[in-house]
């Protein structure tokens, strides 16, 4: 495949990732949702380009996001989880024991997180609000596993999806 046509579409599935990320910052409820549609995008580009083209549309929309956005907080989740964990999600799932691969997927999801919001409190300023307590942070926490569980069920399922049905289409559209 030409280099040009993956410049392009690496440059179109940034613009669209920061797109995205922006309405994060019109509608609250995107805070969560914006950068995991965008670490779902990135199925596209690892599944059709590789993994170093989609290491550069990771920098390149972490790097614009968190200089561009006003909404820090989805530019950082991107960064810290969403962005990358789509790329590396099937070297750990190459890992023979179960058990293993999900204690270094929550790992990884609890370094970034866990970092996210340690650098939204100290670094942006931007205070931790919880009316609830311990009890809210261990709910919070709690929610955030199921999200961790679905979106890397979502990922496998549309990864699956894309292979199967819609690559070598995509392929040959872009020959």
């Amino acid at each position: 495949m030409k280099n040009s046509i993956r410049v392009a579409v690496s440059g179109v599935m940034s613009a669209l990732s920061v797109s995205l990320l922006a309405l994060a910052s019109v509608v609250w409820i995107l805070d969560y949702t914006a950068p995991l549609i965008c670490g779902i995008l990135l199925i596209v580009i690892v599944e059709t380009f590789g993994k170093k083209t989609a290491f550069t549309v990771y920098a390149a929309v972490s790097v614009l996001s968190l200089i561009l956005l006003p909404s820090k907080s989805a530019a950082l989740l991107y960064a810290v989880f969403s962005g990358y964990y789509p790329i590396i999600r099937q070297d750990i799932d190459k890992i023979k024991f179960r058990i293993v691969r999900i204690l270094i997927k929550f790992f990884i999801f609890n370094l970034g997180v866990v970092g996210s919001e340690l650098l939204l409190v100290y670094v942006f300023g931007i205070p931790f609000e919880n009316e609830l307590g311990t009890i809210g942070i261990v709910i919070m926490l709690a929610a955030a596993y199921v999200i961790l569980f679905t979106f890397d069920r979502l990922l496998n399922v549309l990864t699956l999806i894309y292979v199967k049905k819609y690559k070598k289409r995509v392929e040959k559209y872009l020959k």
